[in-house]
Formats: structure tokens, C-alpha cells, sequence
């Protein structure tokens, strides 16, 4: 016994006399990083670094350690300590990762992995971008993005909407902080409200994605990933914008930051807000542009339960006022035209994550909720009443075209992760989503009451067989129910149905060498027919609101999709390169198509939503990145594709069988050109100048538009191409610490690159609007960062 006792002794103190500790300090052109991930691969220590980027980290003495740091937004850098020199403290320096190429991304496999590891191609947009291109807010920002067109749809209310690989705005997923909680109602004029400010990056995933994120996710998913506190800091912007030189379009930044010195518990706070005065370009009366008011404030916070235990809270908060049309001087009924529209909404999300010591396993709880007010006016023709006059018809139409939507969604759901080495890893869970919608609209006669609920369940598994070969299979089964109410006038029905749904999802990755992949995958996707978006926008034509309703045979869409890539990524030293040429083929089966029901004596148009016989998008993308260290940036990306219908559909036909008019069909998908993109360019002469310079490239397309206002009879027009270049010139003044304050002058659409044939006055059709949505627009911002 007493020689078991001694000889334990004798063990404790050859492992505590073999450990030793090694100091160390992480940094970026001299200035200190904080929360650099340090791992030892000898012993599997792992650590993070302080605020002042210094760290301490457990090392064997009798070995050599391999030590690695890693931080997103900076290259992966591998140290070895030999024994010899384990008592020296030491200095690291990491390289900017320019183009992102190492950062760590979750949309891909709803796991963390890194951007040139995963087999999904995931593209990233950072506050880089947002800078260099002046975007102010997510929506001006994924212009810049493969295979992503913003399209502007309604003169009178500014709607906007993303087409991802030709694929309108419905058919892509929106997600914030990985969660599907921004509902269709949020979405309309949605990506409009998100500031950049708030956001970290964003991670886009063209292709399919139904088996991750459930319905919608058929062209892709964008994820808005918010800031997590990182150090102590304060940003203060201002931006001052003309466009065409004379309407001003005001908006101010605020973002502030603070972590306590173990880093286990921070807050972000943003604030923005932004006035835009109406825009008029034909000088008819009639605004092209809306008169936009917007304030939003919210923040992310985290907390360290324990070691391996964190929980992560996230608000947001946006009130906007938006107003197209004419008379801004009087009230909505009392103009001859007004789209007006009044937006609060606010979004709780609560994520708790665990993980074992080893990593090995990982384990999410998450809640998220949002809530949507909407109060809408669409309507006109009214007029302002004295004691004696009466109210004809018409003006008690106009008086009584107000409207309120409420909306509710909510999400509760469970993830967990196994990753036992880097060969294999496995993601499950379920998600429990609800949502509710009621749209009433008294002077038109008529409400929607809504609810749907969704329950799936998920998993993933991605497995490396071989050195070189990556596999990866998933799946989703949803059962969806669906329960509303739909009246219109005289029209009145109900729907209720259960829908259950199992999408899969395929893919492959072989890297042909350490720089070239090729990845190859196929994909389900399905939405469902009660998934609002623009059935709760309303256009007008010649003066006369403009509604859709749902056919009642109305069954969900279907996808299939296939795609393949080949991804070359280099380094060296500080200059990074990063290409790739992928294709794409989606088959939409009965996808959903509007036309013409009725005309009711009022003049309202109603529109139908019904099945069509199918259609297809197919084409392809090709990137190009290139990182000639921190001076010279280039990105870019060029989409050509087609997108056509099974067989020709029909777009428009005559209520009365004797009229003349013949009914408008085709065959191509309408406001989807063959070929569009963008580029970037960064140059960095100095510390302090920066010029960038951006372009977006549009070609030509068809586009519906409606010349008798009486009848609603379309033409089907093409439009010209657009190329529209951007400036920005900035000037960078470095005071004490990290203080900063950045001075900048540019120019959107310098050659004003533009639509040209607006329709006038009140009998406008306001859906025809395409081509660039802004013309050319002068602006000054200045912005002061303070680090401590």
C-alpha cells in the first residue's frame, strides 16, 4: 500500500512539474486582439485571448506544441513552441482573411464549419461591403452578392424584393440568427427596415434549403447573423444623400458595445434612423420614389452560464412610416393617389447552448418570436368636404380604403450536434413554428384570418469517407397545418388542410487538389400555398386598388433542383484567391400564377392566385475574389440563366367573351433578365484614403405593362439594359488608441443609368418599374469610432 501511495505521489509530480504555461500576446498591425481562439494540439488545451489580446495557455515542457489562433475575419495561423523556448513570451501577428475564405459560417450545415471545407458553396457579405458600397441598409447591400438582383415593384410604396438565381422574392427563405422567424408580412418591406448597422455579416445559400429551414427555402436562404459584443466601443455615423441631386434622404447611426474583462457577459446596442423626402421623376405629381421615415433600435447580449454553457438574447425593434402617391400635403383619402403605410415590429430571440468539454457535443435551445402591426391606406380620388357638400360614392370609397394587418410567428426549437472527429458529423432536431395573420380592409370588404402551424424535424449528416471526399445527406419532414379564412366582396371561403411534406436534400465534395473542389447536389423544396407575401402588398392601377385572391384548389409548389461547382482557393502570404463557376437547374411543379378574375363595379381588379403547369430556371454563376493583401480588393460576379414556362401561361384575358381584346400569354418568367451582376473594386494607396469603386449590370428583360386602364389590358414590353457605376472616395484620420473618424464623399448611379418611361398621373400603372432602383444620388457621411 505505502508503495502504491508513492508511486501515485511520484506521477502527480511528473505531470505538474511536465506542464508548463506559455504567455503570449495576439495582435493586428500592432493593435491587441480580443477573443482569438488559441489551441494547443499537443494536449488539447484550448483558450481565448483578453482584452488586451494577451493569453496564457497550458504546454507539455518535454515536447514540441503546436499551437493554433483562430479569429474570424483573420487567416488560421499555426505556431510551434519548441521546448526550448517554452519560457519566452510571444508575440503573434495574424493577416487580415480579406475575402473570408477561412471564417467560420453556420447556414451551410447549421453547424460551424469553415467557408472553403463546406460542401455547400456559402457566400458571405460582411461590414466590409456595406462600407465599401455605401449600403445602409440589407437590402442595398445584396446587390452585391452572386447570383442576387434587388428589383424595385411599386412606384406608390417603394416594395422591393430579392430575386435569388431568377427566383422571386417568396421563394427565398429569410433568416435572423439562423432562425425562420421573419414572416412573410415582415418580409415585404422588410429588408428595407434591417440597417446595416445591426448586422455582423451575412451568410447567402443559393440552391435549395427546404431540408434545414423548412418552406420558401427553394431558390436559398439569407441569413442576418447580428453583431456579438467583441470588445469595449462606441460608432456614430451620419449620412447626408441628394437624390438627383435635390431630394434629401437623411440617416443616422448609433452602435455601441461593452464585455467585461473574462468575456463572459457583453451587450451590443444599434440604433438607426433615417428620413427620405418623396421623389418625383417625370415632374407629373406622382412620386417614383417614397417618402420614407424609419427609427430602429435593438441589441445582442450574451452570458456564460458556465465554461462550456452560453445564452444568447437578440431584440429588435423597427417603426416605419412610407408614403407614395401624390398630395403629401393633405391626407391619404383626400389625394388622388396614396399608398401609405404605417409599420411596428418586434422580435424576441433567446438561443441557449451547451457543449461537452471535448466538443464533441453540441446542444441548442432556442425561442424566437416577432410581432408585426401594419396599419395601410390604398386608395385616392377623395377630396377635403365643406359643411354643405355631400359624399358621392367614389370619396366614401376613398375615406373607408384603410386597412390593419396584425401578424404573429413564433418558433421553439432543438438542435444538437455530434461531432466525434472531422470525418464525421451529425445534426438533428425539431422545430415547433406558428403563425398568424389577419388583414382586414373594411372600405374594400376585405379580411384575411389566418393561421398556420408547422412542425418539422431534421437531420444532416456529413461524412468524409476519404481524405479528399465529402458526403453529405439530409432531410425534412414537415407537417403543416393550415387553417383560414378568406373573404372578398361577395366571396367567401374557407381552408383548412393538413400538409405533410418530406424534402431531401444531396450533396457531394471532391477536392481534386488542396485548391480545387468540386461539389455537386440535388435538392427538394416545397412552399405552401398560405405563404402571404404580395398577396398583402396592393398595387393600383389607373387609380383603383388592385387585390389577389387564393384560388380554392390552390395546392403547394414543388422543386427539385441540381447544381455543381467547381471552387479554386489559393493563398499566398498575404494575397488570397478565390473563384468559382457553378450551374444551376430548378423544376418548379404547379407554381403559383396570378390573373385576371373579375373586374367588380368599383373598379377594384381582383387577381387570382392559381396553379400553373410548371416552369424551370436554369444558368449559372461565375465568381471571381481577389485579395492583394489590404491594398487591392476585387469581387465580382456574373449570372446568366433563362427562366420560361412549361407552356405558354396566360397573363391576362378578357371577362367578356365578345370583347376584342385577345387575351396576353408567354413564355418567359416575367422581370427575370438573362444576364445581370456586380462588381467591386478597393484601393487602399495609403493608411489613410480609400476609393471605391462598384458597378451592378442588369440586361435586358420583359416586363408586364398595363396600357388601358378601363380594361387592364397589358403589353408585354423589353426593357433596355442598365450598367450603373458607384463612387466613393474616403478619408481615414486616426486619433489616440483605436479612436477614428472617417470622412467620405460619393456618388450612387453616376451616370444615371435609369428608367425613363414612367407613366403620369393618377391613371398610372404603378407596377411598372423596373431597372435600377435609385438614380443618380450624391452623398456625404462621416463617422467617428471609438475603441477602448
Amino acid at each position: 500500500m505505502r508503495f502504491l501511495f508513492s508511486l501515485l505521489i511520484i506521477l502527480l509530480t511528473f505531470v505538474y512539474y511536465g506542464q508548463k504555461f506559455v504567455n503570449g500576446r495576439v495582435q493586428f498591425e500592432g493593435l491587441p486582439l480580443v477573443g482569438v481562439k488559441i489551441e494547443n494540439e499537443t494536449n488539447g488545451q484550448k483558450v481565448l485571448s483578453q482584452q488586451d489580446g494577451n493569453f496564457t495557455i497550458q504546454v507539455t515542457e518535454n515536447s514540441d506544441n503546436m499551437l493554433v489562433f483562430n479569429l474570424n475575419g483573420f487567416q488560421k495561423k499555426r505556431i510551434q513552441v519548441l521546448a526550448s523556448t517554452i519560457n519566452k513570451a510571444l508575440i503573434i501577428e495574424l493577416q487580415e482573411d480579406v475575402l473570408m475564405l477561412e471564417n467560420v459560417i453556420v447556414s451551410a450545415t447549421r453547424s460551424e464549419i469553415k467557408t472553403y471545407l463546406s460542401p455547400i458553396v456559402v457566400n458571405r457579405i460582411s461590414n466590409k461591403t456595406f462600407e465599401a458600397t455605401q449600403s445602409l441598409t440589407l437590402s442595398e447591400g445584396l446587390r452585391f452578392s452572386p447570383g442576387l438582383r434587388l428589383e424595385n415593384n411599386c412606384q406608390n410604396c417603394g416594395f422591393t424584393q430579392i430575386r435569388m438565381n431568377g427566383m422571386e422574392g417568396p421563394y427565398t427563405q429569410i433568416l435572423i440568427n439562423s432562425r425562420p422567424v421573419f414572416s412573410a408580412l415582415a418580409g415585404i418591406y422588410g429588408l428595407e427596415m434591417l440597417p446595416a448597422s445591426m448586422i455582423d455579416r451575412v451568410e447567402i445559400m443559393r440552391g435549395g434549403g427546404s431540408s434545414l429551414y423548412g418552406g420558401n427555402a427553394i431558390a436559398g436562404t439569407i441569413n442576418i447573423l447580428t453583431k456579438e459584443p467583441m470588445e469595449n466601443s462606441a460608432e456614430i455615423g451620419l449620412n447626408s444623400a441628394l437624390t438627383a441631386f435635390k431630394t434629401p434622404d437623411l440617416s443616422l447611426t448609433v452602435n455601441a458595445s461593452a464585455v467585461d474583462s473574462a468575456r463572459r457577459k457583453g451587450i451590443n446596442m444599434y440604433g438607426f434612423q433615417r428620413n427620405r423626402k418623396e421623389w418625383d421623376a417625370n415632374n407629373d405629381g406622382f412620386s417614383e420614389m417614397t417618402q420614407l421615415a424609419n427609427t430602429t433600435f435593438g441589441f445582442d447580449a450574451f452570458f456564460k452560464i458556465k465554461t462550456h454553457s452560453k445564452l444568447k438574447i437578440n431584440s429588435w425593434n423597427f417603426t416605419e412610416f412610407r408614403r407614395g402617391g401624390s398630395d403629401f400635403d393633405k391626407e391619404p383619402h383626400q389625394s388622388a393617389i396614396a399608398e401609405q403605410l404605417q409599420h411596428r415590429v418586434n422580435g424576441l430571440s433567446l438561443n441557449f447552448e451547451n457543449s461537452s468539454a471535448d466538443y464533441k457535443h453540441k446542444t441548442a435551445i432556442y425561442l424566437s418570436g416577432q410581432t408585426v402591426g401594419r396599419a395601410s391606406y390604398y386608395g385616392g380620388g377623395g377630396k377635403i368636404l365643406s359643411e354643405n357638400d355631400t359624399i358621392d360614392p367614389t370619396q366614401l370609397s376613398a375615406i373607408n380604403a384603410y386597412g390593419k394587418s396584425r401578424d404573429y410567428s413564433g418558433i421553439l426549437g432543438i438542435q444538437y450536434v455530434f461531432e466525434p472527429h472531422e470525418k464525421f458529423n451529425l445534426v438533428c432536431g425539431n422545430e415547433f413554428g406558428i403563425n398568424q395573420v389577419a388583414d382586414e380592409m373594411p372600405g374594400y370588404s376585405r379580411s384575411i384570418n389566418q393561421r398556420v402551424m408547422q412542425n418539422g424535424t431534421f437531420f444532416q449528416l456529413q461524412y468524409k469517407p476519404l481524405k479528399w471526399w465529402t458526403l453529405l445527406a439530409g432531410g425534412r419532414m414537415d407537417f403543416v397545418f393550415l387553417n383560414g379564412q378568406y373573404n372578398f366582396q361577395t366571396t367567401s371561403f374557407m381552408n383548412e388542410k393538413m400538409l405533410p411534406v418530406f424534402v431531401p436534400r444531396l450533396t457531394s465534395m471532391i477536392a481534386l487538389n488542396e485548391q480545387l473542389k468540386w461539389r455537386v447536389s440535388f435538392a427538394q423544396g416545397y412552399r405552401a400555398p398560405q405563404a402571404f407575401d404580395e398577396d398583402l402588398h396592393v398595387e393600383t392601377v389607373g387609380g383603383a386598388a388592385r387585390f389577389i385572391q387564393l384560388a380554392p384548389d390552390l395546392v403547394p409548389e414543388r422543386s427539385n433542383s441540381w447544381a455543381s461547382s467547381l471552387n479554386y482557393t489559393a493563398f499566398h502570404k498575404s494575397w488570397q484567391f478565390n473563384f468559382v463557376l457553378d450551374g444551376f437547374y430548378t423544376r418548379l411543379n404547379k407554381q403559383f400564377m396570378t390573373t385576371n378574375a373579375e373586374q367588380l363595379p368599383n373598379g377594384i381588379s381582383v387577381l387570382t392566385k392559381r396553379n400553373g403547369d410548371g416552369s424551370h430556371v436554369l444558368g449559372g454563376n461565375l465568381e471571381s475574389n481577389i485579395a492583394l493583401g489590404g491594398k487591392l480588393i476585387f469581387q465580382s460576379g456574373i449570372t446568366l440563366q433563362q427562366a420560361i414556362y412549361q407552356n405558354n401561361e396566360i397573363i391576362w384575358q378578357p371577362s367578356d367573351s365578345s370583347s376584342s381584346l385577345s387575351l396576353v400569354s408567354t413564355k418567359n418568367v416575367l422581370k427575370t433578365p438573362n444576364f445581370y451582376g456586380y462588381y467591386t473594386l478597393t484601393f487602399n494607396p495609403t493608411k489613410h484614403w480609400t476609393i471605391n469603386y462598384n458597378s451592378n449590370l442588369t440586361g435586358k428583360m420583359q416586363v408586364l405593362h398595363v396600357i388601358d386602364p378601363q380594361t387592364e389590358f397589358p403589353a408585354i414590353k423589353t426593357t433596355p439594359f442598365f450598367w450603373e457605376h458607384h463612387v466613393k472616395v474616403s478619408y481615414s484620420y486616426f486619433l489616440k488608441k483605436q479612436n477614428r473618424l472617417d470622412i467620405s464623399i460619393g456618388i450612387y448611379n453616376l451616370g444615371n443609368s435609369f428608367q425613363r418611361d414612367f407613366d403620369f398621373g393618377a391613371l398610372r400603372d404603378a407596377g411598372y418599374v423596373y431597372g435600377p432602383v435609385r438614380p443618380r444620388t450624391i452623398y456625404f457621411s462621416v463617422k467617428w469610432r471609438f475603441c477602448d
